[in-house]
């Protein structure tokens, strides 16, 4: 009996011996798995942050790229219509103003229709905000020909460029006025080329041209060279200033 007692507490002994192997080598088994998850998520982590500085880097040179060119393009457009006759200048310009509303559509396809709206709604993404830089140059550049289309041309247009920001409450109400009077130009055959840009872009032409017109707040419009700021204007308003 006493010998069989024995053997029963020898067994237990054994058991417990071989459960806290057991879990021990699980516990050390799971730490090794444990610190496997973490260098893979580090090293992923590492390899993540690689690609997006890369393609940030990328990004980067792209604008200057597209800058240099834009720059070099502007140059040489003027250089030769500085050869031209005033006609011929009209004539020119028409065809370099259809070609930057050809390049214009690579932006209109990709940022929102009401860039106003979707701002003070949405947290704006790097990509977004590169992409509304290069419209802003872009559109500023095609403003830049309608205006001169007006003045020197004698072309019935509305031309302008309308300063929004995030921040401003009335901006969403200025932009729906403003589809509004698109829409009555067309109605009365006339042509509108006006152009957002953001009141608060960190860009050397954004910050001349709101020195120059004294644009203090949004919305602001310029609209055949007139300034409108401070306020809501509906488009019945604008429409009366423009006849």
């Amino acid at each position: 009996m006493i010998l069989q007692n024995q053997k029963k507490k020898t067994g237990i002994i054994v058991v417990a011996v071989i459960v806290s192997i057991v879990l021990y080598l699980a516990g050390v088994f799971s730490g090794l798995h444990a610190n496997k998850l973490i260098k893979e998520e580090t090293e992923q982590d590492i390899y993540t942050l690689k690609e997006e500085t890369k393609q940030d880097l990328e990004s980067l040179q792209n604008y200057v790229d597209f800058l240099d060119k834009s720059l070099k393009n502007m140059q040489l457009e003027q250089t030769f219509m500085e050869t031209l006759t005033s006609e011929e200048m009209c004539a020119y310009s028409a065809i370099s103003l259809d070609e930057l509303f050809n390049q214009l559509g690579y932006y209109w396809d990709r940022l929102p229709f009401r860039m106003e709206e979707y701002e003070r709604y949405n947290e704006p993404s790097e990509e977004y905000n590169l992409l509304k830089q290069q419209y802003a140059h872009l559109s500023i550049r095609a403003w830049i020909i309608a205006k001169n289309q007006y003045e020197k041309c004698n072309k019935d247009m509305v031309n302008g460029l309308y300063f929004y920001s995030a921040d401003c409450e009335e901006c969403i109400a200025q932009g729906e006025q403003l589809d509004d009077l698109n829409k009555k130009m067309k109605d009365l055959n006339k042509d509108m080329v006006l152009f957002p840009i953001d009141f608060f872009l960190n860009d050397t032409i954004v910050v001349n041209l709101k020195k120059y017109y004294s644009i203090k707040s949004t919305p602001a419009l310029i609209i055949n060279n007139e300034v409108y700021q401070g306020r809501l204007f509906s488009s019945d308003e604008l429409l009366l200033n423009q006849k």
